[in-house]
């Protein structure tokens, strides 16, 4: 009996073992792309309005500010910038570096980066900016990249 089991483990092991696991690529054209858009979503906001701004995020969006401890579904997360977008705020500028492109599926893609957001505050009159670092998933829907998912927090402040 004891031989049956070192037989089905030594099986088990060889097709687990064994099984090739898929290898996905982005292309150059697809990074790009993302790039693109990640480096435009502030100003898409600010320059095509809302309608234009809340088509780029995927229908299951999801948003995590690392400093917390709560994922915000795309209704909430959306909600929170059409109040800052409502009373005024505007983005001026931004810049993208990328770090990295990690394909997870043939349409799916996580995405990090660096980026640097420059606002108009509608309080007052200074702008002023934030130094991001972003780890998003990217999904192709409908034949478009979308924001599926982002998590960030603030660069940490060096003296």
């Amino acid at each position: 009996m004891k031989n049956i089991y070192v037989v089905l483990i030594v099986i088990t092991l060889f097709f687990g073992c064994s099984q090739k696991e898929e290898v996905y690529k982005i292309s150059e054209k697809d990074q790009k792309e993302i790039e693109a858009l990640k480096k435009s979503i502030p100003l898409v906001l600010a320059n095509q309005g809302w309608e234009a701004y809340e088509k780029l995020f995927s229908k299951n969006y999801q948003n995590w500010h690392m400093p917390g401890n709560q994922i915000r579904n795309r209704e909430d997360y959306l909600s929170a910038v059409k109040q800052w977008y409502d009373a005024g705020n505007r983005a001026t500028d931004s810049e993208v570096e990328t770090i990295a492109f990690i394909p997870l599926s043939p349409h799916k893609v996580m995405y990090l980066h660096k980026q640097v957001e420059k606002f108009n505050l509608a309080e007052n009159e200074n702008q002023t900016s934030r130094d991001i670092r972003f780890i998003s998933i990217f999904v192709k829907e409908e034949n478009e990249w979308k924001v599926d998912f982002t998590a960030f927090m603030d660069a940490p402040k060096t003296n």
